[in-house]
């Protein structure tokens, strides 16, 4: 089976020599049943080019009964309900006898309220090739759907989840500026590109701090999940594959997911992405301050240590915890202002300090997931602007949190190596089918 690759090649001016990602190249394909994926068009700047090569088909579930039928209508009426509208008069105005509306009501009024039909959701009638009702479909919301439909023995109502339809697709990235603004400027809106985004950094926290790291270019390949809901674009699912190429070090990652839709990511060898702790606990914008033992103080004008790192970034950013653990203290003082102490096991302690307030509802004692809010940035105690003083403290002697290499979480477990290796291999091959078709262009040839 051969598909269309579409890769839209943009060169943008560099904005800033910043941190974030700016897409020099982005492509998308579908493995779901040999169907090619809808994109929009390419924006005016960008050239568009085309290229074929194998992919592995992965055929689509079958639809819930009675989606099915709709596969077999002959007519369809579709609309949205607006004020005023009913159950009954929809039906009616689709060509419906009244009695058969009765009948019809009749037999939902047990399973579904026909008064919560409400303004402004679709819905669709189909009708089979002798002009007789099939089916009659409310939409409450994006993946729900309330049918209402003929079955053997009368009308039957089910509320069905409408199955993803998933086509992969490899994107291209190079560091140039925004990685947000530069994927929404092609073909992804603002909201999904931040979602990418996210979801990178989320992968890579223990290994990456995207807000320091990132050097100009920097490149980024991926394979993500692209969700469709009756072929139409509903969103990123999970990254399944990515590889990062960050001031000369190549980092990967792989999805593994287990029963239960439990995921999570390994490098190809099986060895966790996970950290003890994360790198940084809050979305900077520069490190004012670091780690020293000797530091002229901005207000005191003394020289004295500074045993943290200073994450300057506006006042409100939200701070989360580095690691899992227990809150330990939640106070004040004249020079470190709010902060939040959090005991990780029985030797290490994180300080969070200027704090504009902590999150609400946190007390000492509460456990803490790797990730969770703690509190926000603020310029409390003795500070000269918004910024965090994060520190890591072990057995009572503070470290840099900068210069410390966690150990990785436990390997994958070797009962689930065969079935990690299946997973791993298939998004890999996604993955360097996209960065061939990639450098086929970029050479000129699409063979």
């Amino acid at each position: 089976m051969r598909l269309t690759l579409q890769i839209a090649v943009q060169r943008q001016p560099i904005a800033r020599a910043g941190v974030a990602l700016s897409v020099l190249a982005i492509a998308g394909f579908s493995v779901m049943g040999g169907m090619a994926c809808r994109q929009p068009e390419p924006p005016p700047s960008a050239t568009a080019v085309a290229a074929s090569f194998p992919v592995f088909p992965v055929p689509p579930l079958p639809p819930p009964w009675p989606l099915v039928l709709a596969e077999t209508a002959y007519r369809t009426v579709e609309g949205e309900f607006t004020a005023g509208d009913t159950f009954a008069g929809v039906l009616m105005a689709a060509g419906v006898d009244s009695d058969l509306v009765n009948e019809i009501a009749a037999a939902a009024r047990p399973r579904f309220n026909l008064r919560k039909i409400r303004a402004g959701r679709p819905y669709r009638v189909y009708f089979d090739r002798d002009d007789a009702l099939l089916m009659f479909r409310y939409q409450p919301d994006k993946q729900t759907a309330v049918l209402v439909a003929r079955g053997r023995e009368g009308w039957v109502v089910r509320e069905v989840v409408v199955p993803y339809e998933i086509r992969p697709r490899y994107i291209r990235a190079e560091v140039r500026g925004s990685l947000e603004g530069a994927i929404a400027d092609t073909w992804v809106s603002r909201r999904d590109a931040i979602d990418v985004a996210h979801k990178l950094a989320a992968i890579f926290a223990w290994d990456i701090d995207f807000a320091a790291d990132l050097r100009l270019r920097d490149t980024i390949d991926l394979v993500i999940e692209q969700r469709f809901l009756e072929d139409e674009f509903s969103g990123f699912g999970d990254i399944l594959a990515a590889e990062l190429r960050v001031d000369g070090r190549l980092h990967k990652a792989v999805r593994y997911a287990r029963n239960r839709g439990v995921t999570s990511y390994y490098k190809p060898t099986g060895e966790s992405l996970q950290r003890a702790f994360l790198r940084s606990p809050v979305n900077f914008t520069r490190i004012s301050s670091g780690f020293t033992y000797r530091r002229l103080h901005p207000i005191l004008n003394v020289v004295r240590p500074h045993l943290g790192v200073d994450y300057a970034a506006p006042a409100g950013t939200p701070v989360h915890a580095t690691a899992a653990g227990a809150v330990s203290y939640i106070g004040r003082n004249a020079q470190a202002g709010n902060y939040v102490k959090i005991r990780h096991g029985g030797s290490y302690m994180s300080w969070y300090l200027h704090l504009a307030a902590a999150a609400s509802g946190l007390r000492v004692g509460q456990p803490v997931e790797q990730g969770q809010l703690i509190g926000y940035v603020g310029k409390t105690g003795l500070a000269t602007a918004p910024h965090l003083d994060y520190r890591l403290e072990r057995n009572g002697e503070f470290l840099d949190p900068l210069q410390i290499d966690f150990p990785a979480a436990a390997p994958l477990p070797e009962a689930h190596r065969d079935e990690f290796e299946v997973q791993r291999d298939r998004w890999l091959s996604l993955l360097r089918q996209g960065q061939s078709a990639y450098t086929a262009i970029l050479l000129g040839s699409s063979e």
